[in-house]
């Protein structure tokens, strides 16, 4: 398909039979690429293609409904994870509000000695300041001026701090300097460095973005590298670190870590392996899973 040249849904269809695509029931494919583009679909094709011709052909006897599955399987997976991020980034939040606030006060994010990078911090002043105005929460209209907000008007950590996306906080967390409530954050999160934590949220409100845009995770190279957990730590983790670190395997492993910590009685553990049981043709070392990986006590 020319990407600079449209084609009906019917030639779209004539395209994908042509590339070797087995079409059993043509008014399913017309239905979905109806509702979903031939790009979008194209990305879960890749491992069913010959990559060798330049054609890009299926191999044999791969059938639309396989594609689908595919397709289908990587929408649960980003429900899945949304949710479970979700989580995260709460608990995230309520500790680094509680930590801070209890011993600078409400309004310690605004103290610029607290920050180790004067133009980051700066950057994340001049965002939150313009977040503050655009938003339409209620709780934060009487904190908006016409002509600008006032020091002594920006409300407290534990309000501004619900208006700020999880990207805008792990990079607020990075830039804070050492001190016992950063230490006292990790710790929290059964952590012995907060250094690897500033990586995983961070990481995790990346996978968190993707989700939410609707973009695909299998098979997915992400654009940050997740640090593993190496030194010893009181929650169980996998022991084979010999695994790619920006695969969605990596990302499973950190947020059934964390979710452990934060809700120990959580699904994510048995829902994760019940997506992947009701999917079984899915090709599990395209999202970095060892051959190994139900082996480990992590996830036994």
């Amino acid at each position: 398909m020319n990407n600079n040249q449209p084609l009906s849904v019917d030639n779209q269809i004539i395209l994908l039979m042509n590339k070797g695509l087995v079409i059993h029931d043509s008014q399913q494919v017309r239905t979905f690429l109806s509702n979903n583009t031939y790009y979008r679909l194209k990305g879960y094709t890749h491992t069913l293609q010959d990559n060798n011709v330049g054609e890009r052909l299926f191999v044999n006897h791969v059938c639309f409904e396989d594609v689908l599955d595919i397709y289908n399987f990587d929408i649960e997976l980003r429900s899945l994870i949304f949710k479970a991020t979700e989580r995260i980034e709460i608990a995230f939040r309520t500790q680094l509000i509680q930590q801070y606030s209890m011993v600078y006060g409400a309004h310690w994010y605004l103290d610029e000695s607290h920050f180790r990078n004067q133009s980051n911090y700066n950057l994340f002043l001049d965002d939150f300041y313009n977040t503050l105005q655009r938003s339409t929460e209620d709780f934060i209209e009487p904190y908006k001026m016409k002509q600008g907000i006032t020091c002594w008007m920006v409300p407290a950590c534990w309000i501004s701090f619900e208006i700020i996306s999880l990207g805008k906080l792990s990079k607020l967390f990075t830039n804070l300097r050492k001190s016992d409530c950063k230490r006292e954050i990790a710790a929290h999160f059964k952590m012995k460095s907060h250094f690897v934590l500033e990586n995983w949220i961070y990481c995790l409100s990346v996978i968190r973005n993707i989700c939410a845009h609707h973009g695909r995770l299998w098979n997915r190279t992400i654009p940050m590298d997740m640090e593993f957990l190496k030194k010893p730590c009181s929650e169980p983790f996998i022991m084979n670190l010999n695994i790619p670190s920006n695969k969605i395997y990596v990302y499973v492993c950190a947020i059934r870590y964390l979710l452990d910590v934060i809700e120990p009685q959580n699904d994510f553990k048995i829902k994760l392996i019940g997506l992947l049981d009701r999917y079984p043709s899915i090709g599990l070392k395209e999202m970095g899973f060892p051959v190994d990986w139900k082996s480990e006590g992590f996830w036994t």
